[in-house]
C-alpha cells in the first residue's frame, strides 16, 4: 500500500497555495427549520496583488428550492500575515471579516475557525484545508436578520 500523500497546506503559505482557478459547490440550508434553502454551483479565482495578498471573487448560479435561479457573485482581499490568513470586505483593508490561524488537527489537515459579528447578526466560521487539495469553508449565521448554515466545498479546476 502507498503511503498517504502529505497534506498540500502550510499555514505560512496559505495564500500562495490558493493561487488560481477553482470551482465551487455551496448548500444552503435554514437553521431554524433544518430544510435545505438552495444551492450555489460557480468559479472562483484567486488572483495575486503583490507577493502576500490576493483578490478572491466567485461567480455562480443559485438555486432556490422553489425552482428560482438567480446569479451570485462575491468577492474578498486575502493577506498572507506569517502564519495568519486575514480576510477583509475590501482592498483597502478597513473591514475585516476573519483573521485566521490555521493549525493541524489530530487528523493531519489544517484548519481554523473564526466569528465576525455583523450588526445582530452572528457569523461563526470553520475553513477546513482537505489532503484532498480542495478546501472546505462553513459559516453558521445566526441573529436577528439571518440563520442559515453555508458550506461551501471548492475543487481545484483542472485544464483537461
Amino acid at each position: 500500500m502507498p503511503p498517504e500523500r502529505p497534506a498540500p497546506w502550510v499555514a505560512e503559505q496559505l495564500l500562495a497555495a490558493l493561487q488560481g482557478q477553482w470551482r465551487f459547490s455551496r448548500s444552503l440550508q435554514d437553521l431554524a427549520t433544518l430544510d435545505p434553502i438552495g444551492t450555489v454551483q460557480g468559479h472562483a479565482s484567486f488572483k495575486p496583488d503583490g507577493h502576500d495578498a490576493a483578490h478572491y471573487a466567485e461567480n455562480g448560479q443559485l438555486l432556490l428550492q422553489n425552482g428560482a435561479s438567480f446569479r451570485a457573485s462575491g468577492s474578498y482581499y486575502f493577506c498572507q500575515r506569517g502564519a495568519d490568513l486575514c480576510i477583509y470586505f475590501d482592498a483597502q483593508q478597513q473591514r475585516i471579516f476573519h483573521q485566521l490561524r490555521p493549525a493541524l488537527g489530530l487528523d493531519g489537515q489544517l484548519s481554523a475557525s473564526s466569528s465576525h459579528l455583523c450588526a445582530a447578526d452572528l457569523y461563526d466560521s470553520h475553513y477546513e484545508f482537505l489532503r484532498s487539495g480542495g478546501f472546505v469553508i462553513e459559516h453558521r449565521v445566526r441573529g436577528p436578520h439571518k440563520s442559515y448554515r453555508s458550506y461551501t466545498l471548492y475543487e481545484r479546476e483542472t485544464d483537461s
